[in-house]
């Protein structure tokens, strides 16, 4: 499948953009629910004869990646590879996520909600945003030098443990931050995979939640019966505080904990199947269908074919990472 494309690269500073597209030979295009920062690489091949003259591949410059005139990716070149025996020349760039995973901040907030806490980060770092979902709940954490990314991270994990939402961070393609609730109905549908590997797991497996008081007394548990009686008991302790209900918490700790099942699915190319989203899989040839959440997506554009390989996983997942600490 065939797409028009085009690759501008902008020197430092800003100037006029230079469109390497009739130079390129591969590019891939990836990213995950659990990165703030998508990434671009591809390989470039840049004759040595003078018919072309080479780009400025320098400290400071800017890719922007556009499909039929859509951007896709906007961000800094962070290296570029050439080679004394070859006309190719391998290029890497992370959009503006990186500036989250990059920047450090010394933060304390106090019963804010998450989209509060992104707002004001994102302010003091110059970060452009673009959307931020209301998380359903506040919080209160203390940073102290602790990645942006993590932070925003951090806040909305918190909400979503009141709240039983599910969220996920990334950037527009033209460099905005956005953090949207992810989907509970499919936004695009698979109909034609060229490959689907099928994988299910319970490594991470805790079908029983124990809520505790403060105290140590208990409150009540919330488990998975059908997993235990198939697995045994593994279970999860959660303090609840006082005048607090626990139970959401609870729940959303059995659905990340419970059986996983993954498929990687390698089809024809689609921009629409980037991480976070949720689509529809109808495989005959497998005989795998129903509703997944996009864990991990690759788009390759090569020989003017593209294609895309996703890992999808049928529950709808919170990344489980949080930094900081709790405010006393």
């Amino acid at each position: 499948m065939e797409l028009a494309y085009e690759l501008l690269l902008t020197p430092p500073g800003g100037g006029v953009p230079r469109d390497l597209a009739q130079l390129v030979q591969s590019i891939t295009w990836s990213g995950s629910d659990t990165e703030a920062a998508r990434a671009l690489s591809l390989s470039l091949a840049v004759p040595r004869d003078g018919s072309v003259e080479p780009p400025q591949l320098v400290e400071g410059s800017a890719l922007t990646f556009r499909v039929k005139g859509e951007p896709l990716f906007t961000g800094p070149l962070l290296s570029a590879t050439t080679t004394s025996q070859s006309a190719v020349v391998d290029l890497s760039a992370l959009d503006n996520g990186r500036f989250l995973v990059g920047n450090e901040g010394w933060y304390q907030f106090n019963d804010t909600s998450p989209e509060q806490a992104a707002a004001a980060v994102c302010g003091d770092f110059g970060i452009p945003v673009a959307a931020l979902a209301p998380g359903g709940a506040t919080a209160s954490r203390k940073f102290p030098g602790v990645s942006l990314d993590k932070i925003i991270k951090t806040m909305y994990a918190l909400a979503a443990d009141k709240s039983g939402k599910r969220f996920v961070l990334r950037f527009t393609g033209a460099g905005a931050l956005e953090v949207v609730e992810k989907p509970s109905s499919a936004t695009v549908e698979i109909q034609s995979t060229m490959s689907v590997t099928n994988t299910w797991d319970i490594s991470k497996l805790q079908n029983s939640v124990a809520i505790y008081t403060d105290t140590g007394a208990l409150v009540r548990r919330v488990q998975d019966q059908g997993s235990i009686d198939l697995n045994g008991r593994l279970e999860h302790v959660i303090t609840q505080r006082k005048d607090e209900d626990a139970g959401p918490e609870a729940q959303a700790w059995l659905e990340d904990h419970g059986l996983q099942q993954n498929l990687t699915v390698e089809t024809l190319g689609d921009t629409r199947l980037i991480s976070g989203n949720a689509v529809k899989l109808r495989d005959t040839g497998s005989g795998v269908s129903g509703l997944f959440w996009i864990e991990t997506d690759t788009h390759t554009w090569k020989n003017k074919n593209y294609f895309t390989k996703v890992k999808l996983n049928f529950r709808n997942l919170m990344d489980e990472s949080t930094a900081g600490s709790e405010v006393k």
